[in-house]
């Protein structure tokens, strides 16, 4: 991923604010796009900034600098610098940021993040594929009223490849990392470290292989 947008994109002067309901055919490409309402694009969004306080459907890419979602954001795949949601996430693609954080719900095939990854479950979460080149942590929420969500909240992942990971309430084929705490409530069928490990009793992890870090070899 790279660090910027797309060279001199031709912003508007003006920033798209939509209160009403909007259906865009055409590629939008503003200074900053702001959803109160109901957004649909049948083409991309190319902004600096992306609020979504309504719900905003994008047909094809959406690359920002900083994306702040609190509503409902769906989107074919993903690209920005800095990821927040506190509300419903989809991206049936690819998503590459920085950081990323998130504490509603989140459905995407896969997450990059050259930074960090912090989730809490105050929902059922589900990605395919996440890696991070620093920390990942996938922790219960503790907002307000998260804990009527009971059971559901929980995190299903195919693979998770990160630096230091921390778990909890987390179902994964494969975790990958150097210091990786497994906290309760996770399944874990195999696990690869090469410098702590730490598994919470009131999880499972199938297969643990100790992978020794190359540079003390």
């Amino acid at each position: 991923m790279k660090d910027d947008m797309p060279s001199e994109p031709a912003f508007s002067q003006l920033p798209l604010k939509v209160k009403g309901s909007l259906i865009r055919r055409d590629d939008i490409v503003e200074d900053s796009v702001e959803v109160l309402g109901a957004l649909t694009a049948r083409g991309s969004i190319t902004t600096t900034r992306l609020k979504i306080s309504g719900e905003c459907s994008v047909a094809n890419a959406c690359v920002a600098r900083q994306v702040k979602n609190l509503g409902s954001l769906r989107v074919r795949s993903l690209q920005a610098e800095e990821i927040r949601s506190s509300g419903y996430l989809s991206a049936t693609q690819g998503t590459e940021t920085g950081f990323f954080y998130a504490e509603g719900a989140v459905r995407m095939k896969m997450l990059t993040a050259r930074n960090s990854i912090e989730i809490r479950l105050g929902n059922a979460c589900s990605i395919d594929e996440m890696s991070a080149g620093g920390e990942i942590s996938v922790l219960l929420s503790s907002t307000p009223f998260s804990f009527l969500m009971g059971p559901l909240r929980k995190m299903n992942c195919c693979t998770i490849t990160g630096t230091t990971i921390k778990l909890e309430r987390t179902t994964a084929n494969l975790v990958c990392g150097e210091d990786v705490t497994i906290g309760p409530g996770c399944i874990i069928q195999e696990l690869h470290y090469s410098k702590s490990l730490t598994v919470d009793s009131k999880s499972k992890v199938k297969k643990v292989v100790f992978l020794p870090d190359r540079e003390a070899t």
